[in-house]
């Protein structure tokens, strides 16, 4: 439940499986995004390519992140609400 006077904070939680399905050796890519304290958007996905290292797959999960926070934050600017702290 959003409310008016909570805080209304975008923020962001990513992780990656390296290898983690055991048929293909593709990387697992999970993140979830919190509005204030609620929940609004999670994801878990295989990965299109396989990763050499864990930092790699790590990267990869970043950047779904990333681009997934940005997207939201132009959402949230067009309902009229304005957004300037970092995410």
């Amino acid at each position: 439940m959003l409310r008016k006077d909570y805080d209304l904070q975008l923020s962001g939680w990513c992780d990656s499986d390296w290898g983690g399905c055991p048929l293909t050796r593709r990387s697992l890519t999970e993140w979830f995004v919190l509005l204030g304290s609620s929940p609004i958007s999670w994801k878990t996905k295989k990965q299109q390519i396989i990763s050499h290292s864990s930092t790699e797959a790590e990267y990869r999960s970043m950047t779904a992140l990333a681009r997934k926070l940005k997207w939201l934050k132009g959402l949230v600017h067009s309902l009229g609400i304005s957004y300037s702290q970092p995410m």
